[in-house]
């Protein structure tokens, strides 16, 4: 028997930037990055402070180390500003999820579409992130399910249709 599963949702405010951030701290290290950055602020500002042929080495060293949080900063804030005024993400969508492939409808698409445009999905606390590029996924959250039974047909459906699936939370 196949399984099929039916969700009807809207986004709720700030709910998709969540997902985003989510995404970017996925491939984001903070310890092992943050120690860098600081291993090269102290060596930048040994070099500067014993001066010499080290002086302008040291000047970049230390400048590179102090960027590394404003380009996290940068990274985690940028979509804030991207999707802010996106007025498709207020649409209610409509998804079903059978063996045979998916179907999506809002206000302005419906489409079909096959299982095998994703190429991988991850499970974070509060969504599923279905991959079908390096950057570009379809953001499923976990509220929009009825039950836990249809939550966990969803469940068995991606792990038959979804050649790698994570699961993080």
């Amino acid at each position: 028997m196949s399984s099929v599963v039916n969700l009807t949702f809207r986004y709720l405010p700030g709910e998709y930037l969540r997902a985003v951030n989510a995404h970017q701290r996925l491939g984001m290290r903070l310890g092992p990055d943050s120690a860098f950055a600081l291993v090269l602020v102290a060596g930048g500002v040994a070099a500067i402070y014993f001066g010499g042929e080290y002086f302008w080495p040291g000047v970049v060293f230390a400048a590179i180390g102090l960027a590394y949080p404003v380009l996290s900063a940068v990274v985690l804030l940028l979509p804030r500003f991207t999707i802010a005024g996106n007025a498709k993400l207020r649409d209610e969508y409509r998804l079903t999820f059978a063996d045979d492939g998916i179907v999506f409808k809002t206000t302005s698409i419906d489409s079909r579409i096959e299982w095998n445009l994703y190429t991988h999905a991850i499970e974070v606390r509060d969504f599923y992130l279905l991959y079908y590029g390096r950057r570009a996924f379809t953001v499923i959250p976990k509220r929009a399910f009825a039950s836990a039974a249809d939550m966990q047909a969803f469940d068995a459906l991606l792990a038959a249709r979804v050649p790698k699936i994570e699961r993080r939370s």
